[in-house]
């Protein structure tokens, strides 16, 4: 099952959250172990058998040359001479990391270093699994999904490395630079028992393509995406870029600059569907120079493409946008209908994307409402029953309205949340109807709201929405900030936070928070109200940099979230 690319980053300053009942399963909590050198874990997804992928976050201890970063970095910790360091900080340590962490800056005269590399848990931790054969210090890597058979599927990016480029100055003088460059955005990764293959774009003009597989059903069939073609709006920076002009001359490679117009295109905020002229969308369009579509390939035992099929949009492109026009698969059944995201167009806000679901060679709307601005549909069960999130404007701010979409039956349905305009995001449904993810606990007016995660039993008679930190003791270290996904024997794989110790530069003992990942198993009893003020649980602040929802990274306000989140971490989709 497909799980979340990462709305926004968790935010700061959490509390314990309200009971909405006591007639359920309370669960038993396992934390499983962060994997060695890196400070946080997100979970992704876990088979029935009990492994666990996931994404590790933030590596502790990188053997950085400092000799490949700008001297205005340097110069920002107070490095002169990066030759005479014989030690970092920890403070210049974490400042330098946040600077050069790959996809997230432009410099490209500086190397890029990884932040996130996928993890396997069958009872012990792996990491850096897809960088093993690469330079591994600019490599991020991602793992999405399980399956039975125990194949795992992701996405990891090219690593960096150094190109000499030189240039007449106007003073006629040579100018002599490096840059850092890569081979291609993106690639899909299929890994199982050490061994990995990659599927290689239709479209690897200029910068290489991109691909990620997000999702893998129990007989080998995988979701994702592919770049396509590269699109009319694109073509155009390409031309300006690679252009010969006697009387101007390139200061950079074409691939850079190319890069550079990537690098514009992937953080763009989606700010058609900002909710007035005053404020912003937090949301990211996530864009590229790519047309990309969603894919399903039919993997072997060995990760080898048997067939492919293109996914396509919920409408064509309008002749009056020459920018990408995208669709992209998060998740895929074992009846073989896929769920994702595709771009279409608002009568109002112009390009949006909204939630598609994939079956008989077309790409279908669960809504056609124009109260709606964005969304996603992140997995689907085998009863074909899809769940996803809906974006509107509630009072002033752009909310998150969780659904689970019967494809059968035709027929949507809202998830209540935890109060009436509460933000909602489910990332897995089980074959039984349980549906988990993360919702907003806290009524505020503020844009931004502190989040939990959730269980809810959509087929029960009288299905409540259940915050999962009430299945837990009221003096837990833990808070549960989301669902993640849920196996059909009712398992949660959940992303919390707790603190722990660290000395600071000055060797004085700090304390902070960070995200792991955890398993819930249920066992019989009964939700504990950790309502009383005595028993609420304060939070300083969740500093976990920028994967959720990862994840995601990759996506972002597409794939609204590193499937699940992320790409990924920040991937409000």
């Amino acid at each position: 099952m497909m799980k979340q690319f990462v709305l926004k980053g968790l935010s700061a300053g959490i509390l314990a959250a309200v009971s909405v009942g006591s007639y359920a399963d309370t669960f038993e909590l396992e934390e499983l172990p962060t994997a060695d050198n890196y400070r946080n874990s997100f979970p992704q997804a876990m088979n029935d058998q009990g492994h666990v992928v996931g994404i590790s976050q933030y590596p502790k201890d990188v053997d950085i040359d400092l000799t490949q970063l700008s001297e205005s970095l340097l110069a920002s910790v107070g490095i002169e001479d990066p030759e005479n360091v014989e030690n970092l900080t920890q403070s210049q340590y974490e400042f330098i990391l946040g600077r050069t962490a790959v996809n997230a800056n432009i410099n490209f005269e500086q190397l890029q270093i990884s932040q996130y590399s996928g993890f396997l848990n069958d009872g012990v931790t792996q990491s850096e699994l897809l960088a093993a054969e690469q330079d591994s210090i600019s490599v991020d890597s991602f793992f999405y999904d399980i399956n039975s058979a125990n194949s795992i599927v992701g996405s990891m990016t090219a690593p960096f490395y150094p190109i000499d480029f030189s240039y007449v100055d106007s003073n006629d003088e040579q100018v002599d630079k490096t840059f850092y460059v890569r081979d291609y955005i993106s690639r899909a990764v299929w890994y199982r028992d050490g061994q990995s293959t990659t599927i290689e774009p239709p479209e690897t003009a200029e910068l290489g393509g991109e691909s990620a597989i997000l999702d893998i059903n129990d007989s080998g069939l995988a979701a994702g995406y592919a770049s396509t073609a590269v699109s009319p709006f694109a073509q155009d920076r390409i031309d300006a870029c690679t252009e010969e002009d006697a009387d101007v001359p390139a200061i950079e490679p074409a691939q850079v600059c190319i890069h550079k117009a990537w690098f514009d295109l992937y953080t763009q905020r989606a700010s058609n569907i900002a909710p007035s002229f005053f404020s912003r969308s937090e949301y990211l369009a996530r864009r590229s120079i790519y047309d990309i579509r969603g894919y399903l390939w039919q993997l072997d035992s060995n990760g080898e493409v048997i067939s492919s099929t293109e996914l396509g949009t919920l409408t064509e492109r309008r002749e009056d946008d020459n920018k990408d026009f995208s669709s992209y698969a998060f998740a895929v059944n074992n009846n073989g209908i896929a769920v994702g995201q595709s771009w279409t167009y608002h009568p109002e806000r112009g390009a949006i994307r909204m939630p598609a679901i994939f079956q008989n060679g077309e790409a279908l709307p669960v809504t056609e409402s124009d109260s709606f601005f964005w969304g996603g549909a992140t997995d689907i069960n085998d009863s074909n029953r899809a769940v996803g999130y809906l974006v509107e404007n509630r009072s002033g701010n752009l909310r998150n309205r969780g659904f689970y979409y019967d494809l059968d039956s035709g027929e949507l349905t809202e998830l209540p949340g935890y109060f009436a305009g509460s933000s909602t995001v489910p990332n897995a449904i089980n074959s039984d109807g349980i549906i988990v993810g993360t919702g907003e606990f806290e009524a505020t007016l503020q844009s931004t709201r502190r989040r939990s995660g959730f269980w809810y039993d959509s087929n029960a008679e009288q299905p409540q929405f259940i915050d999962l930190n009430n299945a837990l003791a009221c003096d837990s270290p833990y808070f549960i900030v989301e669902g993640n996904d849920v196996t059909d024997s009712g398992e949660v794989l959940a992303t919390a936070l707790k603190t722990e110790e660290y000395v600071d530069d000055n060797g004085d003992t700090q304390s902070r928070e960070i995200s792991v990942s955890i398993k819930l198993d249920p066992v019989e009893g009964e939700l504990n109200n950790c309502l009383e003020e005595e028993n609420r649980v304060e939070r300083s602040g969740a500093a976990i940099g920028g994967l959720p929802l990862a994840l995601l990274a990759l996506f972002g306000g597409l794939i609204t979230f590193t499937r699940r989140n992320a790409e990924q971490q920040s991937k409000k989709s």
